[in-house]
């Protein structure tokens, strides 16, 4: 009894694996259609310092750019960053050219770029450096904004390595996307450079 099953089960694997025709013919392998390469998002060129942007009514310059490796705070003590860590200083003007209030943008929407590598603004309260991380006030008409952002940087960065990025409707460069793919990959994005 034990052999005849076992005999079935081999006529069957025999039958059920063999072509009616005896020939075999491979799968077909769809082919695939050739994909369009998206084109990368580039960025404008980085104007100079002290050079004016218009966003809307917003008009907006950044002013100048220093490196610290410390600072005295306006509560009298010195700040001293993280090991391997600096601190760059972007110092920013802005001005509501239209006839009704403009809320300033906020600290998300600038950015410091290293290459690809970008960071965000942190609180800094320094000395006689207003800070704008701690400003919320909406600009009524004509209303100038002079202020400074802080932000943390590799010690090895120098300021001819560094951009400064205002992103005012969105919060992130979006480097190497593709901007027929992602929304925000279309905004707007003004740059200066940070050195010489």
């Amino acid at each position: 009894m034990k052999n005849i099953l076992i005999f079935m089960f081999g006529l069957l694997m025999i039958t059920t694996c063999s072509p009616a025709s005896g020939i075999i013919t491979p799968a077909s392998i769809p082919s695939s259609t050739p994909q369009l390469a998206a084109e990368n998002k580039t960025l404008p060129t980085p104007i100079s310092s002290s050079q004016a942007i218009v966003y809307k009514n917003l008009q907006m310059v950044m002013s100048e750019a220093e490196i610290t490796t410390s600072y005295l705070t306006e509560y009298g003590s010195t700040r001293e960053p993280s090991a391997g860590i600096k601190f760059i200083w972007i110092h920013i003007l802005l001005k509501n050219m239209g006839s009704s209030e403009w809320a300033l943008p906020a600290p998300e929407h600038f950015s410091v770029l290293n290459g690809t590598t970008e960071f965000k603004p942190t609180y800094g309260h320094r000395k006689d450096h207003t800070d704008y991380t701690a400003l919320n006030i909406t600009m009524t008409q004509g209303q100038e904004v002079d202020a400074w952002l802080r932000f943390d940087i590799p010690f090895a960065a120098e300021l001819k390595d560094m951009t400064f990025a205002f992103l005012p409707e969105s919060s992130q460069v979006s480097l190497g996307f593709s901007s027929s793919n992602y929304f925000w990959a279309d905004h707007p994005i003004y740059l200066w450079t940070c050195g010489p």
